[in-house]
């Protein structure tokens, strides 16, 4: 530093400032901003500059070679001037300037003039000036001052010298000075008025600010009560009605009826009280498991609004250090769905002191589901809740603690988001001690096994049950159980979300999600269910573990069927094995999986390639956890027909693999391969009720149960009654329009089971779940027509044809099987209970098939044999009305024209002679007789 200051030259070692002093920031200044000003004076500026700074000065000073570096401070000053220069020696501060968005500018500017002001400044930034601003004063007068001097005279010569006008001057002279002292005293007392007016200006002045943010206070305040828009959440499907913020006044509510009626101890707080100097009481707000909620104002922090929760006393030391713990994390707490905590504090009169919190404005979802008729909530809006709960509890989950108390009286409805409240409760995963919880929500193995994920998990199953369902109770508490489907119209009508509730809150805990967002996807996934059952809007899987549809199966087996007519080869129109696990979804890959990268690589690769890669990652010790990839090495074998590999190589996991979805995923697909139809509908069953939300495991069900009976012979014949059938479908009613009482007397018979299980042999039942899984794909799939096929087939063998084919309607005209679907519905009409409405409706809807399809004839050939066929049943000649079909009259007589003529047409068409000739035979066969 030393050889620093020497290089120095002397003109630079005598500058009045240090450099660093250049640079030294200042504090950004505001003046008052008074938006009702008017600006009526005007400015002046023109300081006088230091006239003593010489050329010779200025050249020593470029001498030096710091030009770059000078300030106005640095330059000669007189010694006189020195205390003006001062303030110079620092660079000067941004400051703020008055706006006014409604004064007129009236002040007028002098251009041109150069001060001495400016000359100093311009070695250094210049800085931005504040200007008074008075917007209530008027332009002051200017005054004029009397600069003339007048003598003073002696009164006897002023007055002696007048002679005879002496009295009369005299006289004069004192009324003129009355006068003047009279004037001089209006005067002064309109100096006196005037400063009055100027001290109140500036008082006006200096409360500009205060009355502005006041105001802008009461606008905001006034505005949160304003009803805004409804706020759109779970991937678009929902939207949450907009909630009127709570006044914390009237959160306030009186403990007399709890003190009375439930025995409740008073408050130990009243009204009125400050608890650690700082907080004061306003009143109760709640009481909960630890005591009362009190409501209370911090005077330290401007009257804002708190609660008051009470907390656990410690008696020995171990409970003292849990609870010192306890504080500790719950201070660290921090997520925006979660309340924040602000203190702890300890009071003489509670022991364990208090947790002070935010206080949240707004209902309870308890509140909410009262405010209902039925005193329920809207499913879709109870699942929108809880999907708005969750991420707040998958944060504590990431932190090692768990909430222990969800219900719906701690989740709190805002204006823009639901917030968890209360967290006394919250405790380490697996921690001992005093667990608290509420009856009918906390699972029952945490007196037993301690707080855990699954847990947590229990109460976000019972408090979505309770906010939906009329859940049963026992000793004024809800009771563990719930409804099942049969006693409740809402499971029957959404299943799904039955299979989500009772996994949540299955008994064992090994058996529910295992986090939050696993329960997420499924939630969604039920939600999409849901919506599309209920109003018919579908939306994307965004969240589905499985691929779309791959192919299909079951949509061309009757059409086909008519191609007897080209070749003579019968067909069947029973489905097959392969083709369903031809076409059934295909799992994605976890993408939180540690072999997610390699199969990646490995998706476009042909079978053989990726088991080669898979035998390479076998060999790494960074691929040992992954879950994927042994289920990969099954998947490949199937794909390359080794059914028999891959069922082996499957019945060699064992661990947490065994109890994951894809196992029994994979071992349902080679049980079905191998036909052992039975092992796999247990399968694919305990897929379903592991991942209820997707619709894979459904459609593979249904088929399933359908190559069931096949099987046993009765998949054509009618297995349930009539009414059962048409709710079934879901097309115009659900099952949820049935009274309790019907599906009583249906477990009784044996057709349901008393928890809808989807595993059984029953024929009727293998008919009713078929069916119903066909249904609900389809209406939340509309892209798996393979499901529309099969819940069709299932209608036409119950008898049900017009919902069958209004089934198939539903297939979009866009989709490449649209066709197909429509000439599979002209079968329909025609192939039982024929009327001649359906055969008049099958014949117009294949008038409008373009007459390039390869099928037209043979489906024209099915048309007009069952005109033929009801005139001859029904014993008459003609049909009632005088409508042609196609081309022909409704007779029999022109109808057996018409048949052979469409019999020679296709006979041009056959393959093969022998069957050409068959085809004609039968033209000439029911030709009618002509000389001709």
């Amino acid at each position: 530093m030393a050889d620093r200051q020497s290089d120095r030259t002397p003109d630079e070692q005598d500058l009045p400032c240090d450099r660093d002093d250049l640079h030294d920031p200042e504090p950004t200044q505001a003046v008052a901003f008074d938006p009702f000003a008017e600006d009526e004076e005007d400015e002046t500026a023109g300081e006088t500059a230091n006239e003593n700074s010489t050329d010779d000065d200025w050249l020593s000073w470029y001498d030096h070679g710091d030009i770059d570096q000078v300030t106005e401070h640095a330059r000669p000053k007189e010694p006189e001037k020195a205390e003006e220069s001062a303030p110079a020696e620092e660079p000067q501060a941004t400051q703020a300037v008055a706006f006014d968005p409604f004064a007129d500018d009236e002040d007028g500017e002098d251009e041109g003039e150069a001060t001495s002001a400016d000359a100093d400044d311009a070695g250094g930034p210049q800085a931005t000036e504040a200007v008074a601003f008075d917007p209530f004063a008027d332009e002051d007068d200017e005054e004029i001052t009397d600069s003339t001097h007048v003598p003073e005279l002696d009164e006897a010569d002023l007055y002696g010298s007048a002679g005879e006008y002496a009295g009369l001057l005299k006289d004069l002279g004192e009324l003129r000075a009355g006068q003047v002292q009279r004037a001089q005293a209006a005067h002064a007392e309109k100096e006196a008025n005037e400063r009055a007016q100027q001290e109140a200006l500036a008082r006006a002045q200096a409360s500009t600010s205060e009355r502005a943010r006041r105001q802008a206070l009461d606008t905001f305040r006034e505005l949160r009560g304003v009803k805004r828009a409804t706020r759109t959440v779970a991937d678009g499907m929902v939207e949450l009605p907009w909630v009127a913020p709570v006044e914390p006044n009237e959160a306030i509510k009186d403990p007399t009826n709890a003190i009375v009626n439930k025995k409740i101890p008073a408050p130990q707080l009243q009204q009125g009280d400050v608890v650690a100097g700082q907080y004061r009481i306003l009143g109760v707000i709640a009481h909960g498991g630890m005591g009362w909620l009190y409501l209370a104002q911090d005077d330290f922090v401007a009257g804002r609004h708190v609660v008051l929760k009470g907390m656990q006393s410690e008696k020995s030391e171990d409970e003292a250090a849990a609870a010192a713990a306890e504080r500790e994390f719950l201070a660290d707490i921090t997520h925006p769905g979660i309340v924040k905590i602000f203190n702890f504090i300890d009071d003489p009169r509670v022991d364990g002191g208090f947790i002070v919190m935010e206080f949240v404005g707004g209902p309870s979802l308890r509140e909410r589901k009262n405010e209902q008729e039925t005193h329920l909530l809207p499913i879709e809006q109870a699942i929108a809740y809880i999907l708005e709960v969750l991420p707040a509890l998958g944060y504590l989950h990431s932190r090692g603690v768990v909430y222990n108390d969800l219900k719906p009286d701690n989740i709190i409805v805002t204006e823009d988001q639901v917030k968890l409240i209360d967290l006394g409760a919250v405790s380490g995963i697996g921690a001992y001690g005093f667990i608290y919880g509420t009856k009918g929500y906390q699972a029952p193995e945490v007196a037993r096994e301690g707080p855990s994920i699954a847990s947590d998990i229990y109460t976000v199953g019972r408090t979505l049950a309770a906010l939906i369902l009329e859940l049963p109770k026992e000793g004024g508490a809800y009771s563990h159980t719930l409804p099942t489907p049969s006693d409740s119209p809402t499971l029957r009508r959404y299943i799904s979300l039955y299979r989500l509730l009772a996994r949540c809150c299955n008994p064992d805990p090994r058996q529910r999600f295992r986090s939050v967002e696993e329960l997420e996807g499924q939630l969604l996934g039920v939600l999409r269910e849901i919506i599309a059952l209920r109003d018919g809007i579908n939306h994307p899987a965004q969240h589905s573990l499985f691929s779309p549809q791959r192919t299909t199966f079951g949509t061309k087996h009757l059409v086909f069927r008519t191609d007897q007519l080209i070749d003579g080869i019968d067909r069947t129109v029973e489905i097959t094995p392969s083709e369903v696990v031809s076409a059934l979804p295909t799992p994605l890959i976890d993408r939180s999986d540690v072999g997610a990268g390699l199969l990646s690589g490995t998706s476009y690769a042909e079978p053989q390639e990726t088991l080669e890669a898979l035998r390479q990652a076998f060999k790494a010790t960074e691929y040992a956890h992954s879950a994927e990839i042994p289920f990969a090495v099954a998947r490949a074998m199937l794909d390359l027909g080794l059914t028999t590999q891959a069922q082996h190589w499957l019945s060699q996991l064992d661990g947490p693999l065994r109890s994951d979805w894809r196992y029994h995923w994979y071992q349902g697909l080679t049980e079905l391969i191998h036909g052992d139809f039975a092992s796999a509908q247990r399968d694919f069953s305990a897929v379903l009720d592991i991942v209820p939300g997707e619709a894979a495991p459904k459609l593979a069900l249904a088929a399933v149960d359908e190559l069931l009976l096949q099987q046993s012979g009765l998949q054509q014949q009618k297995l349930i009654d009539d009414t059962l059938a048409r709710h079934l479908s879901s097309i115009r009613t659900d099952l949820g329009e049935l009274p309790n009482s019907y599906f009583r007397s249906q477990e009784k018979a044996g057709v349901i089971s008393p928890k809808w299980s989807h595993v059984t042999d029953h024929p009727a039942t293998l008919r009713l779940n078929a069916m119903r899984l066909y249904a609900l794909v389809w209406a939340a799939n509309p892209t798996t027509v393979s499901s529309a096929f099969g819940l069709a087939r299932q209608l036409m063998y119950e008898g049900e044809v017009e919902m069958a084919v209004a089934a198939l309607d539903k297939v979009p005209q866009q989709s490449r099987h649209h066709r197909m679907a429509k000439l599979t519905s002209i079968l329909y009409l025609v192939s039982d209970a024929l009327t001649e409405s359906r055969i008049r409706r099958a014949a117009r809807r294949l008038e409008e098939i373009p007459t390039n399809e390869p099928r037209l004839l043979q489906i024209k050939v099915a048309v007009l044999r069952a005109g033929l066929t009801f005139l001859r049943d029904s014993g008459a000649s003609a049909a009632t009305a005088k409508t042609q079909l196609f081309e022909y009259d409704f007779t029999i007589k022109d109808l057996r024209r018409g048949l052979a003529i469409t019999l020679r047409e296709q006979a041009r068409r056959a393959p093969f002679a022998r069957h050409r000739y068959a085809l004609v035979d039968t033209a000439n066969k029911v030709r009618p007789a002509t000389w001709f």
